[in-house]
């Protein structure tokens, strides 16, 4: 059986990272738009530009989630990302998992959140945090993964429906 693996990416990745993010968003939140349209986040978030910048800072990592060199689905990850209540020196962001539909329900994304773990141990981290919808289905997966709720806050994207503006900070102590 194939080996999921994470592959740390570099600016050569970008075209890959775009075709996947432009599938894997639609599939997962184009509900959450008003007439379905997500485009606003995915013009925003998901373009040579959004990409290029992030790979010229040095604190952002993204790794491709593949398995049998298909990709599957994304990580990126923000060193020294400090948030209240918690020194930037100890804290790792997790700010993006996705992963494609058809990759979801075979235990990848549990798979990603050991490897952000080993990850930022072996960075010298001793707290990973995320934001996370309160409407999202990932939020029980990732309840049962050890993170907990410390804040909450409203996202101000134009065209997102008002019942999925709430976010949850969360944070797991390793």
């Amino acid at each position: 059986m194939q080996e999921v693996v994470f592959k740390k990416c570099s600016a050569n990745d970008i075209n890959e990272l775009i075709k996947m993010s432009q599938q894997f968003y639609p599939e997962h939140y184009a509900h959450i738009w008003k007439n379905n349209d997500p485009s606003y986040y995915v013009n925003l978030s998901f373009n040579q530009k959004a990409f290029k910048e992030d790979f010229e800072t040095a604190t952002i990592t993204y790794f491709l989630i593949q398995k049998a060199n298909k990709s599957l689905g994304l990580l990126k990850i923000k060193k020294h990302q400090a948030i209240k209540g918690f020194d930037a020196a100890i804290v790792l962001q997790l700010e993006k998992i996705y992963l494609l539909k058809a990759s979801t329900g075979l235990g990848i994304g549990k798979k990603g959140i050991e490897f952000i773990k080993n990850y930022a141990i072996n960075v010298g981290k001793k707290i990973v945090w995320l934001d996370v919808m309160s409407t999202s289905p990932a939020l029980s997966f990732y309840k049962k993964m050890g993170f907990n709720t410390v804040s909450f806050y409203d996202l101000d994207y134009p065209g997102l429906k008002d019942e999925h503006r709430e976010m949850q900070r969360m944070v797991l102590s390793l």
